[in-house]
């Protein structure tokens, strides 16, 4: 799954459909996020004591990395760049 969550003043990287894409895979985009919004959840991620494990991948590896994750090859999050 590609997750889009914020709102960026430049333009999404290009992406492969079918390779990216098709076989079940899914894009979500979360337009309503504002900058108070985050500066919320970064006051309660605070307080729980909140640690995010990620890992960045290129997103030309982007079928390794969902393949990866759909095996639990790994725990946390998987970040496409471009």
């Amino acid at each position: 799954m590609l997750v889009i969550a914020g709102i960026h003043l430049s333009d999404v990287p290009p992406l492969h459909y079918e390779r990216e894409l098709f076989y079940e895979k899914e894009v979500r985009s979360v337009t309503a996020n504002t900058r108070a919004d985050g500066e919320e959840f970064l006051r309660i991620a605070a307080r729980t004591d909140l640690r995010p494990t990620t890992l960045v991948r290129p997103l030309t590896e982007a079928a390794a990395t969902l393949a990866d994750l759909a095996s639990d090859a790994y725990e946390g999050a998987a970040v496409l760049v471009p």
